[in-house]
């Protein structure tokens, strides 16, 4: 506390007291001069005679009342007192530097410590991730082969989720580049700001149509996708529950949503029932307002590769009156007679599921997501949807690629078409796929042979426990298959804020420019790297 501050405290303690007992004393006074005898000041007559007498004075029409005070121009003393505050204010300085007893650095001083310094990291690396070796890079595509920067030899990519093989189509190329020539290479602005183009309204009426859905809308960033629709549909009040083997862009909406929210065991429907009665026990114990009940899943989930049981999931959630959401990324295009996913493959119709999702870089080969639905739902996204709002809209290209690959899927009058053969020739090359690599020793193929998933997660059939040495051993047996196969494979990688990192695994994905040539020769390299790496 400074000087000034005490003296003033110090001023208050004596001038405060000594006034209220001057006021006291006058009241006191007047009463003994107007009843004309002395009177016990401690008695109740005399505490109310006084309290009178005081009331009196300071009271309307009182001597020391401040109308009386500004009226027999007191307000000059005011004025007065208050210009020479503010001359006062006016002359100070507004900081004044302290002078400490340290001398300051040096410029040699400054960049030493400049030197030393080290930052540390936004987000702390959690113990036990193994940090990614240098990605590969793409320089040249050659049908199911690419060219790798310093590598001259073509090598075999095992490791692209391009399907249908649609981003290398010719006439989805031709189509993308007179789109280019038209309109320029980007939107520059939101949907809501000048960023719509008839190519977005043409891809989204085309969506709607496929799925015989009431609307569409697309966004332009597929992770964006799910995790902007989560949040736009669920707050703080309602209820979230998801499978815990959920990607990570399902994971981060319904964080964003503040939804309570919980996990039931990976393709477990007691689980599932049981959190839900959980849930409707307690809504009813505590008698609280109806809420948003969602159930969120993934057709083919892509940190394992397997499916979801929708139809199993469908009937709990008609059971207890909640909305089903299913992200169809890896789905759409491969599964189901005409190619909408998990949904048809399992036999629910066009709007037994309130709202489906999906990328638009898998099998679709372009780049983006969407959601189709009820005009209601997806109308609400174009205002509450974070992903759609607040990101530059799809370069149009984009949705003509997209266009034409619907355009493929569309039946003829005979019920044919090229997108239906594609899909047939698809799950060929999955089958046999999964065929080969289900006798590998040493690896373990999640989910088996019979599974119409093109997405391959491959597991050490022996783990050592310790996933970083897992992993370590993926990248050594990924690196041989590369240098001494030509082949290239992908290992898993998650976000270090997954909440439930699955075990590390090779992925490798079927596509229909993988022949059966090019499928012996990924066996066969990942048999001889295996051979090699775990005995080494």
């Amino acid at each position: 506390m400074s000087k000034y501050r005490v003296v003033a405290c110090l001023a208050l303690t004596i001038v405060v007291p000594l006034v209220s007992a001057c006021l006291v004393s006058s009241a006191y006074a007047y009463a003994l001069s107007d009843n004309k005898q002395l009177l016990n000041f401690f008695s109740f007559r005399g505490i109310a005679d006084a309290f009178r007498a005081f009331w009196d004075i300071v009271g309307p029409g009182g001597k020391l009342h401040p109308a009386y005070f500004l009226e027999h121009k007191g307000h000059l003393i005011i004025e007065g007192a208050l210009i020479l505050v503010i001359i006062y204010l006016a002359l100070q300085h507004s900081f004044k530097v302290r002078h400490h007893a340290e001398e300051p650095l040096t410029e040699k001083e400054i960049d030493q410590l400049c030197k030393e310094w080290s930052p540390e990291p936004l987000v702390p690396s959690p113990a036990g991730v193994l940090e990614p070796p240098e990605p590969h890079v793409i320089t040249g595509l050659e049908g199911p082969y690419v060219y790798l920067k310093g590598r001259k030899e073509k090598v075999i990519n095992a490791a692209s989720s391009n399907y249908l093989n649609m981003a290398n189509n010719k006439e989805n190329k031709t189509e993308s580049i007179e789109t280019v020539n038209t309109y320029g290479v980007g939107s520059c602005g939101p949907r809501g700001f000048y960023g719509t183009i008839d190519k977005h309204l043409i891809l989204e009426k085309e969506l709607a149509e496929f799925y015989d859905t009431e609307a569409a809308i697309i966004y332009s960033y597929d992770v964006a996708t799910i995790a902007s629709i989560i949040p736009a549909f669920a707050n703080r009040k309602d209820i979230i529950i998801y499978d815990e083997c959920c990607s990570y862009p399902i994971q981060t909406g319904c964080t964003i949503s503040r939804a309570r929210v919980a996990l039931f065991k990976h393709n477990d429907m007691e689980d599932l029932t049981r959190i839900i009665e959980n849930f409707e026990a307690e809504e009813k114990a505590k008698n609280k307002p109806l809420c948003r009940k969602l159930i969120v899943v993934e057709g083919i989930y892509a940190n394992y590769g397997d499916m979801a049981p929708l139809k199993s999931i469908w009937e709990i959630k008609n059971k207890y009156k909640y909305r089903l959401m299913v992200d169809e990324s890896h789905a759409f295009g491969v599964l189901g007679t005409t190619g909408r996913g998990a949904c048809e493959h399992f036999g629910l119709k066009p709007g037994q599921v309130e709202i489906i999702a999906a990328s638009m870089s898998h099998a679709m080969g372009s780049v983006g997501g969407f959601c189709v639905g009820d005009r209601d739902i997806v109308e609400h996204q174009r205002l509450s949807g974070s992903g759609y709002c607040f990101s530059a809209s799809l370069p149009p290209y984009l949705a003509v690629a997209g266009s034409h690959m619907l355009r493929l899927l569309r039946p003829d009058k005979s019920g044919n078409s090229p997108g239906k053969e594609l899909m047939s020739l698809l799950q060929k090359r999955v089958r046999s796929l999964r065929d080969q690599l289900k006798g590998i020793p040493g690896l373990k193929l999640f989910g088996g042979a019979a599974l119409p998933s093109p997405v391959l997660h491959v597991h050490l059939a022996k783990s050592s426990g310790n996933p970083v040495e897992d992993q370590e051993t993926l990248y050594k047996i990924a690196d041989h298959v590369l240098v001494n196969g030509g082949v290239l494979v992908a290992v898993s990688q998650y976000s270090k804020l997954d909440i439930r990192r699955p075990p590390p695994s090779l992925v490798i994905y079927a596509n229909v420019a993988l022949g059966e040539k090019e499928i012996l020769t990924v066996v066969g390299a990942l048999r001889k790297a295996v051979r090699d790496v775990i005995k080494a």
